[in-house]
């Protein structure tokens, strides 16, 4: 039997079994707990297409079941199994083991989520407005997108700071894209290839008042030896901001990416690879139900979005930069909250690329977390 098929039935006996023994127990204070969430959406037309004549698309995008165990009150184990698209892709979200040095600093290991941005690390559905993720989250910043590593994780006693540093298995090179960017370069920590490692890091502040802030930062080698492309290293810059009070959820993104040594990449692969890319967005969501106000429950919020993204938005001398690697997307939409682990989702995306191609999507989704 493959090891994932190993892992699965593994990870579906203790789903079924823990309940079981907790019930013959009588005891609610178990230090096995579950989480996990979901997500089915209609697209129309489907995803990663520029033709406005191709077919629509119904797809379980996601089921993610996930464990955490309480070795002892300082230490703990938590992961994550990720079904894509109705279980036809399985990978390992993250796998990593926690030790608390202090009451405010953790030691982490294993498989671990990038502290880049504000959605790789929290990316369940029901926490963004749209039925899909934000593009530039998904090409300029691959979410979600993980590597083994190790580093500290930690906040101020007062909570209003935190952070993470990792030392991280690098990307790889090769699996660049002049359209798609990053987004197939991690290797989700499967046999990663460890020949080039990398540093990221990622600080937040939230205040009182609503406000908050995070950056981040990431540099490392993605050669991973392969003597053909000599030296590449891959730097990342993120900022971000959000305001969430009298029921308005604001929120700016921005990303930049450098590949030194793109034209190495580019000669090998056959396409061009951009030695800059960029992305940003901005969203402004209003709850109609006023939830904050009123001290319901339920939510319904109306949202809008502007992202602009290009993956080959500086390339090396000698190539052309590919078409159709800017793009812009506007969606709007609904998203309504029966209560706060539920959504059911509603928008319009109009695409537009630097060759003046043009799109309309009508996206509908459901999504829950537990």
């Amino acid at each position: 039997m493959p090891r994932f098929r190993v892992w699965v039935v593994l990870f579906i006996a203790a789903l079924l079994g823990a309940p079981l023994t907790g019930m013959a127990e009588e005891s609610t204070d178990t230090p096995l707990h579950f989480h996990g969430y979901g997500d089915i959406h209609y697209n129309n037309p489907q995803l990663s297409t520029m033709n406005q004549a191709a077919i629509s698309e119904a797809d379980a995008h996601r089921f993610a079941l996930g464990l955490s165990y309480e070795l002892t009150p300082e230490m703990r184990i938590d992961a994550e199994i990720d079904f894509e698209h109705a279980a036809e892709e399985i990978e390992l979200e993250y796998a990593h083991l926690d030790y608390d040095l202090a009451p405010t600093l953790t030691l982490r290991a294993g498989s671990v989520l990038l502290p880049i941005g504000p959605l790789n690390e929290f990316h369940e559905p029901t926490l963004y407005r749209s039925v899909e993720r934000p593009y530039v989250e998904t090409t300029v910043m691959p979410t979600t997108w993980q590597e083994i590593g190790v580093g500290l994780v930690g906040r101020t006693g007062n909570g209003a700071f935190a952070y993470r540093g990792y030392l991280v298995t690098g990307l790889d090179a090769v699996q660049l894209s002049a359209i798609k960017g990053l987004e197939d370069s991690q290797s989700h920590g499967s046999e990663a290839a460890a020949e080039d490692l990398a540093g990221v890091a990622r600080v937040e502040y939230a205040a009182a008042s609503g406000l908050s802030f995070g950056a981040s930062g990431y540099y490392g080698g993605a050669d991973q030896g392969n003597p053909a492309l000599h030296d590449v290293f891959i730097g990342i810059a993120n900022a971000d901001a959000r305001y969430r009070k009298h029921d308005w959820d604001l929120r700016g993104v921005f990303y930049r990416v450098f590949v030194d040594g793109a034209e190495s990449v580019s000669a090998f692969t056959g396409e061009t690879i951009g030695k800059a890319m960029m992305g940003w967005y901005a969203e402004a969501a209003y709850d109609l139900l006023r939830r904050d106000a009123t001290g319901g429950r339920r939510s319904l919020f109306a949202f809008g979005r502007y992202e602009a993204f290009d993956t080959n938005l500086e390339v090396p001398e000698g190539f052309e930069a590919e078409e159709g690697a800017g793009r812009s997307v506007i969606t709007g939409g609904i998203s309504y909250l029966p209560i706060e682990k539920v959504a059911f989702k509603a928008d319009f995306e109009h695409w537009k690329d630097d060759t003046d191609a043009e799109l309309n999507r009508f996206n509908l989704g459901v999504a829950f977390q537990f």
